[in-house]
């Protein structure tokens, strides 16, 4: 297993899914390769929809931290500190997400990069607390995003 991370810099479920995938497509040369395959599946699934993510997951807390934040209930820094911790727990853990979801996460992730909660760190061209959430809803509406209703 260390060796295979290694390896595989897009991380083990990744290379699992990628395995399958090339296992059923070569199936007519080598008939016993989806069956090897399927003995080694992902241990996460990779989900690409807000709606499927599995509950208690790290990226389950990610889709809630960002609904927390366009809904206005959680500040610009809460949302900034949850997610950084959040995303390295994903991270660690191998979970995936892909399409719109890797799409959604994927820009929140740059936004973030360009904000720092403390105004006294902020530099010239760091977002505020008002322009990341500006940001962050217009994402949000361009997604589709429906929040939660709690």
């Amino acid at each position: 297993m260390t060796f295979l991370s290694a390896a595989v810099n897009e991380g083990v479920d990744a290379a699992r899914a990628q395995f399958g995938r090339y296992a059923r497509a070569a199936k007519g040369r080598w008939p016993n390769l989806p069956k090897i395959a399927s003995s080694y599946p992902p241990t996460h699934r990779a989900w690409s929809n807000p709606a499927d993510v599995t509950p208690g997951t790290a990226t389950s807390r990610l889709v809630a931290l960002f609904d927390a934040f366009v809904r206005g209930t959680c500040t610009a820094a809460e949302f900034a500190d949850g997610w950084w911790e959040t995303q390295r727990n994903a991270q660690s853990q191998g979970e995936r997400a892909t399409g719109g979801l890797a799409d959604l996460l994927g820009e929140v992730f740059m936004l973030l990069e360009d904000y720092t909660p403390d105004p006294e760190l902020r530099e010239t061209g760091d977002l505020t607390d008002s322009e990341l959430r500006e940001r962050v809803l217009n994402l949000a509406k361009n997604s589709g995003w429906q929040p939660k209703r709690k």
